[in-house]
């Protein structure tokens, strides 16, 4: 597979054509039936959050209300955010029964993921909404299996994933990272504050790496009003949301957004409505994994 990509690669001229390709031969080669590529991608918000860049069924019946959904988008996530090169699952451990059999309706059984990193950018995908500026380049990938991946073809779509984007490096498909004297702002250049404060403070020999938004931590932020109050239900009876009083009397400054949805039971998008109400009354705040504050009420504008 390495010599046709090699031959392929002259012919493509973007990295979306390359993902569409690595898709196409890892599903004949490996016989794989379902694959995701899961990117960041910058908001009107100008907050970075996972965006599914590339996906193919083997089967072209495979309904997209399966594969496009809040789960996956949620194991997305904590892959992105473990950040290991290659992990395998049976899909029990990942999906909620209903979902389970719908996936083995299409011999969906195991599931392959990791992530990558490059010191690289990469491009905005084509006719995106918002701003089109390039983000360092980390990749999520998912591969569904009817048999269970082995080590080596572990190793064959890890080794074929880096000589990829080595290859998409070489032909300009990815972008150079600016250097010092290139990254300031000239006249007609913006700093985005936002995607910087929410990105990963980087260890020694990392780079740094978009937190997805579903990592971020909220912590409450009590107002000084409401801790004086001698009625011990006042911080609870202040708001007035059913959505909002719940999901505030859950945030205990430990789980991510990722994790309350499931510990609360709630959908992912009534726990950014809640938040949202939340961050504007001025009752949580939001911190990165390493406990960094991010600018909440950026996150929530349009």
């Amino acid at each position: 597979m390495m010599n046709l990509l090699l031959r392929a690669v002259s012919a493509i001229y973007t990295v979306d054509e390359l993902f569409q390709w690595l898709c196409y031969a890892f599903i004949e080669h490996f016989q794989i039936e379902l694959i995701e590529f899961w990117t960041p991608l910058l908001t009107p918000a100008r907050t970075s959050v996972l965006h599914l860049r590339t996906m193919l069924p083997r089967d072209p019946n495979l309904p997209e209300q399966i594969t496009y959904n809040e789960q996956m988008l949620l194991i997305a996530q904590r892959l992105a955010f473990e950040q290991r090169p290659v992990q395998t699952f049976a899909i029990e451990m990942l999906f909620p029964p209903q979902q389970v059999g719908l996936l083995h309706q299409y011999a969906c059984h195991y599931c392959l993921g990791g992530f990558m990193s490059s010191p690289v950018l990469l491009p905005a995908p084509p006719a995106t909404p918002g701003p089109q500026e390039p983000l360092p380049f980390a990749l999520t990938y998912l591969f569904f299996t009817s048999y269970p991946p082995q080590a080596d073809l572990q190793h064959a779509i890890t080794t074929l994933l880096r000589q990829a984007i080595g290859l998409a490096t070489q032909r300009g498909l990815l972008l150079p990272l600016p250097t010092a004297a290139s990254a300031a702002p000239g006249p007609n250049m913006t700093v985005p504050g936002t995607v910087l404060a929410s990105m990963r403070t980087p260890g020694p020999g990392h780079q740094s790496q978009p937190v997805p938004l579903t990592a971020l931590i909220p912590r409450r932020k009590e107002d000084a009003e409401l801790l004086t109050s001698d009625n011990p239900f006042a911080r609870s009876a202040a708001i007035s949301d059913k959505r909002a009083r719940r999901l505030h009397a859950a945030i205990d400054g430990v789980q991510s957004i990722a994790e309350l949805v499931h510990s609360t039971g709630m959908e992912l998008a009534d726990v950014l409505a809640a938040l949202h109400i939340l961050v504007k009354m001025r009752r949580v705040e939001l911190v990165d994994p390493d406990g960094h504050p991010v600018n909440a009420e950026r996150l929530f504008e349009s």
